[in-house]
């Protein structure tokens, strides 16, 4: 146990201008993020679940080819102009989707609907992906560890606000004027991520330059690191778990559509209180977590959950003249837990682990890891449910999945704990910062 006592000052008091930045780029990519979301859901509507299965592999294959692109960018500019360049095509892409709205025949628009599904579902990961990239090159280790769970609130809200922007407003705006806010959010954040400065130990040279290297090295990378293939596989698991959890409501909608199409609303409300027990559990838990628990026991938090939610589900479908409300209550309880400690636990800890590699890793190499990867989850999941519908054997073939899945997954997060403390000390060691890397319990 490490028994020096740190007489710096606390960081949240000493960075306050710089967290209350960081938390406002992070609040105007999710705002702008979910004023498009409904749109995504609504141009796609027509799709079948086949046709899902097989976006999800087309959103895939496209995450692969803009993150390697996006290495290619990385090797030429420095993290604000790569950022700046690529948010800003971002936008460009959705003033090209208004155009198409008023332009395009309406045979044509199923089409393009399909692409706007595709190419949300990639740049909503990208642009977060990036975001923490930053983040990580503009803190310490310790630092993130107290303060991401704070930057975080950011975000949260900003999901809060624009859900219910896009909620009580989408009738009388319409879809051009979302997309269009979306740029101004977009454009915001590029504006104050000017003005975030470098992690302390760096100079400001180094900030600005260029991370170097070729298009590919992010991938070299990746597969050449236990660490980061460690961490790309957590966050394969995490997918997973999430598309198994959206097949299993859109199996729960489908076998009861009639009394679930008067709740509607509902499901509105239930992503609103679930944005706000996110939001609590940031403010009042993710930090003393990570600080009394350790990364690694945090970072297992998930598996248990998944476990557990999917046991209970099929405990209660397999009593006695159970009502469809009572799956409903007891799924919709279930998806709520799991995404609130997947934004307010999860995200902040795991965000951590790229604390410790090099700037190349962090943004190269982390793309793949958040985009690709993360999309090729999806891909397995959707393989994993199609498989056990064609079976036949319900929800308990979930708990027969998730049960092996839920050991492995907390194995791997104890090794990426253990791995992440042996770097950080190799790091200061190296590099002879005023960072004392804690003890991290496991």
């Amino acid at each position: 146990m490490n028994n020096t006592q740190d007489t710096s000052p606390h960081p949240r008091a000493s960075n306050l201008p710089k967290i209350v930045l960081s938390g406002a780029i992070f609040f105007m990519l999710l705002y702008g993020y979910f004023l498009l979301r409904p749109l995504r859901e609504a141009m796609g509507v027509q799709r079948s679940m086949s046709d899902l299965r097989w976006l999800f592999v087309t959103t895939c294959i496209v995450s692969l080819i803009i993150t390697l692109a996006f290495g290619s960018l990385v090797s030429r500019a420095n993290p604000r102009r790569f950022m700046t360049i690529g948010y800003r095509v971002v936008i460009a892409c959705l003033v090209v989707f208004v155009i198409s709205i008023k332009a395009l025949p309406q045979e044509y628009k199923l089409y393009s609907g399909y692409v706007f599904y595709v190419w949300l579902s990639v740049i909503n990961l990208f642009m977060v992906s990036v975001f923490w990239g930053f983040m990580a090159d503009s803190w310490t280790l310790e630092e993130a560890k107290k303060l991401y769970p704070s930057i975080g609130v950011g975000g949260t809200l900003g999901a809060l606000l624009g859900s219910f922007t896009a909620w009580n407003t989408a009738d009388l705006i319409g879809p051009i004027f979302q997309m269009l806010g979306a740029c101004v959010c977009f454009e915001i954040a590029v504006q104050i991520m000017r003005r975030v400065k470098p992690v302390a130990h760096q100079t400001q040279e180094h900030h600005h330059q260029p991370i170097g290297g070729s298009w590919h090295e992010g991938a070299k990378a990746l597969l050449r690191s236990p660490y980061l293939l460690g961490i790309g596989l957590y966050i394969t698991f995490i997918a997973i778990s999430s598309t198994l959890i959206y097949f299993t409501q859109a199996n729960i909608v489908a076998d009861a559509e009639e009394e679930l199409t008067q709740r509607v609303a509902l499901f509105a409300q239930l992503d609103m209180w679930t944005q706000l027990a996110t939001l609590l559990v940031q403010l009042f838990v993710t930090a003393q977590l990570i600080k009394r628990l350790g990364i690694g026991i945090t970072l297992c938090v998930l598996p248990f959950i998944t476990l557990a939610g999917f046991t209970a589900l099929g405990w209660i479908s397999s009593r006695p003249n159970v009502e469809g409300w009572q799956i409903f209550a007891v799924f919709a309880t279930f998806n709520a837990i799991h995404r609130a400690s997947r934004y307010a636990i999860i995200r902040p800890a795991r965000e951590t682990l790229f604390s410790v590699v090099s700037r190349q890793e962090k943004f190269k190499a982390k793309p793949i890891i958040d985009v690709f990867l993360y999309r090729g989850g999806d891909v397995a999941g959707a393989g994993i449910e199609n498989a056990l519908a064609a079976a036949t054997i319900g929800i308990w073939g979930m708990v027969m999945v998730t049960a092996p899945l839920a050991v492995l997954w907390s194995g791997l997060a104890i090794s990426l704990a253990l791995m992440q403390h042996r770097r950080s000390s190799s790091v200061s060691q190296t590099t002879h910062t005023k960072v004392q890397p804690q003890e991290i319990t496991t």
